[in-house]
């Protein structure tokens, strides 16, 4: 069995090598794959001494774009084996260790769980948690979170096991590889923002797959949330992609899973 870590660079060139250093992750089975959305020559250089397999973007993509490109590429490059091994995306503002990788996934197969997510937090004592699992919102509730700053979405976390959640913080999921095949992966007609909702909405309604939430795994997030900030080209991207969001929970609900394919 195999993990594969994807990692995403969109100018995080910094925060890849200070904060995450992929390469503390690398073991027999465990391959790192850095795709430089905004190339740039350090990260490349960072990526060869340690020797990560490191791809360059000729034009800037999204999120799932990125993310389905480096599947790819490990299906069709590097041997990965769909029925057995497993695909797991970081965020670049992300703090963790191989042992938080490997509680993840031990943890979701002890489970059966094709999808999960670790119990992330905001700081590096682990007192503040982010709010990382939450269960599926509605057009009103995205609204009202903009407009009064307030998440209405947030779930009680379990605390001493796995347990199911709606969805989960795309700056770390882990998958098995069937499962990310089985769905095609991420739409990537959203180009930044709730990609992750999407998915783990279409992997519960067409392959019968939840997400599960593990605390044992712990990581820290230091995110930007430039999407916070007003007026700038995040918040258009995070609000266009509630709304198709939205709209994909919509007509579910009135012409079923089958309106998702």
């Amino acid at each position: 069995m195999t993990v594969y870590i994807s990692v995403v660079s969109h100018e995080d060139t910094l925060e890849i090598i200070h904060d995450l250093q992929p390469h503390r992750l690398k073991s027999p089975e465990h391959q790192i794959i850095i795709l430089d959305n905004c190339p740039a020559r350090e990260l490349e250089t960072y990526a060869t001494e340690h020797k990560l397999t490191y791809l360059a973007n000729e034009k800037i993509q999204g999120f799932g774009a990125n993310h389905n490109k480096v599947f790819h590429y490990c299906q069709h490059m590097l041997g990965m084996d769909v029925d057995k091994d497993w695909f797991v995306i970081l965020n670049p503002d992300l703090e963790c260790d191989r042992e938080a990788i490997e509680h993840l996934i031990s943890d979701m197969q002890a489970t059966g769980a094709k999808i999960g997510a670790p119990n992330i937090f905001k700081d590096r004592k682990f007192e503040e948690h982010e709010e990382s699992v939450r269960r599926f919102p509605y057009l009103w509730e995205l609204v009202t979170s903009y407009l009064f700053r307030k998440n209405r979405t947030g779930v009680d976390r379990c605390t001493d096991r796995a347990c199911e959640v709606d969805w989960a913080s795309g700056a770390c999921l882990a998958f098995s590889a069937s499962t990310f095949k089985a769905l095609g992966g991420f739409d990537e007609r959203y180009f930044l923002y709730y990609e992750d909702v999407d998915f783990c909405w279409r992997a519960r309604h067409l392959l019968g797959e939840k997400t599960y939430y593990v605390p044992g795994a712990r990581m820290v997030h230091r995110g930007k949330r430039a999407s916070h900030t007003l007026n700038n080209r995040h918040l258009w991207w995070h609000l266009t992609s509630a709304l198709r969001f939205a709209w994909v929970r919509t007509k579910t609900a009135i012409w079923g899973p089958k309106s998702l394919m």
